[in-house]
């Protein structure tokens, strides 16, 4: 398993060959997003992009508790999806839509009323407020066995492009743009709730007072928590702003789940073969040692922001598609890993095999973000040399991870979740295009001229390799070959140069300069 330049060249240009053509117009009346986009149709949709994470769910995805007490995990992230976007997508509650949970991360959009930007934000607002409460005051107690969860909330206003490609049965809705982008930015993996400027000043008054500004330190913005809010006043705002949440109802749908996916229905498993994640549901879940690794492409929301005002958004949209279908086709088919999800314009893959390697695990997760570091820079880059500013960061990690399919029927989404999937995560966060960032427990199964081309930052507290294409990696590993012993023998064909010992040969180590 290996990746091949003319191999990825070809697939690229076929993909361009056949893509059609892209049209991007203004949605200006509902619809059914699901249905309506797709790779060649998309549309720009001006919105409220929200993002609402459990911390805790990783921590506790990762601990060693075994039968029951890890069933109990697993029933609990179940049944907090399904009752989470059911109050998303409830037609008399708030009438969003749920896009995805990226493990136990809600990404979801309003966009109705179509362009009523105060109306839009509030809703935003007020899912936030009711997910807190939701959990602290419902869910909480209907687990005690489980430690009290908290949510993290970000919300962000404006146009973004949506968009929808993918393989088959697992197309996946997109959106590209600054308010998809910075909605996730703004989340600090605490119990706090924010939202950005043009969030803020797009709600009426009365809700404005429950917020207070806050300086974002690593942003270098502005940006605006919500304060603690009694439930008497989330109750009145709730029912001024016609959102139909009842909590009775809430914790009488969590109850009826209980009984549907009981305890003794779950079970969890390593896994013997590659993992076909479609095949996996509540009754049916892994929980393997893994190396996870994500994909970015960096500089993309600047990159496409930008070709809005120049009214060339579908050159930025050809772009991606062909960068993430050369993505996809690098995780499953060069280096058989298992591409969990996309997010934007970045890609979730899993690599578990060998079953409990963790070397051979590790080198194919490295081996395969070189390769998507080569596809970005030999390849994308010569077919679309619009492509130039754009880089590929990458961020690795290994360990213990639960694999599943969760959620309601029909919309059930691709899970992986772990401390180790959230460490990667940031790890490829922290990069800039072109690089590569892994932690010693990655980099030590390396083979050593690899591990030198990985350079310690103090900073990040990783290693971090830079501009590593295949044609970089394997000069390092040809160099290396010249600092073992050689073997020189003579005689009527001349002088011959081996790495093995023949008859008469004479050994000698070439001098450091020659490996260089």
């Amino acid at each position: 398993m290996s990746w091949n330049y003319d191999t990825s060249l070809n697939r690229v240009q076929n993909h361009l060959d056949g893509m059609g053509e892209i049209e991007v117009e203004k949605l200006v009346r509902d619809a059914d997003l699901n249905s309506l986009l797709s790779e060649t149709t998309c549309r720009d949709i001006f919105g409220a992009h929200v993002y609402a994470d459990v911390p805790n769910f990783a921590d506790l995805a990762t601990m060693t508790a075994e039968g029951e007490d890890y069933r109990r995990i697993i029933q609990a992230l179940h049944i907090y999806e399904r009752e989470v976007a059911r109050i998303v997508e409830g037609e008399d509650i708030f009438d969003g839509v749920r896009i995805h949970f990226q493990g136990a991360k809600l990404h979801a959009l309003f966009f109705r009323p179509i362009d009523d930007a105060e109306e839009i934000a509030t809703r935003a607002v007020l899912l936030q407020m009711v997910l807190r409460h939701f959990l602290c005051c419902v869910f909480n107690p209907e687990f005690p066995k489980l430690p009290n969860l908290s949510v993290s909330g970000g919300a962000d206003l404006g146009s973004a492009i949506g968009t929808k490609n993918g393989h088959k049965g697992d197309r996946e809705l997109l959106f590209l743009g600054a308010p998809a982008n910075y909605a996730a930015k703004i989340l600090t993996g605490t119990d706090t709730l924010r939202v950005t400027a043009a969030i803020y000043e797009a709600l009426p008054e009365t809700l404005q007072d429950y917020f207070t500004a806050v300086e974002d330190d690593r942003l270098d913005v502005v940006v605006y928590e919500i304060n603690g809010i009694s439930t008497e006043e989330m109750d009145q705002l709730l029912a001024d702003h016609g959102i139909d949440w009842d909590r009775a109802a809430s914790l009488q749908r969590l109850r009826d789940d209980k009984l549907v996916y009981p305890l003794n229905r779950i079970e969890y498993s390593d896994a013997e073969v590659l993992i076909d994640i479609d095949s996996l549901g509540i009754t049916n879940n892994k929980r393997v040692l893994a190396a996870s690794v994500f994909g970015d492409v960096s500089g993309f929301t600047a990159y496409i922001d930008g070709t809005v005002g120049e009214n060339d958004e579908e050159s930025a949209l050809r772009v991606l598609h062909a960068i993430r279908k050369e993505m996809s086709a690098i995780v499953r088919h060069d280096f058989s890993g298992i591409r969990v999800q996309f997010q934007g314009d970045r890609v979730q893959a899993l690599f578990h095999m060998p079953k409990g390697d963790e070397k051979r695990i590790a080198v194919r997760a490295v081996d395969t973000a070189i390769a998507l570091q080569s596809a970005m820079e030999l390849v994308i880059k010569k077919l679309l040399p619009e492509a130039k500013e754009l880089g590929m960061a990458v961020g690795i990690s290994i360990g213990t991870t639960l694999v599943s399919k969760l959620g309601t029927r029909g919309h059930r989404d691709r899970i992986c979740i772990g401390d180790v999937v959230e460490e990667a995560a940031r790890y490829q966060e922290g990069c800039a295009g072109g690089e590569i960032a892994v932690p010693e427990s990655v980099r030590e199964h390396l083979e050593e001229a690899l591990q030198k081309l990985f350079v310690w930052n103090s900073d990040r507290g990783l290693y971090v390799g830079t501009n590593l294409t295949q044609d970089k990696v394997e000069r390092a590993q040809k160099a290396a070959l010249f600092k073992q012993p050689v073997y020189v023998a003579s005689g009527l064909a001349g002088v011959r140069v081996t790495s093995q010992p023949t008859v008469g040969s004479r050994s000698f180590v070439p001098s450091s300069s020659f490996g260089e």
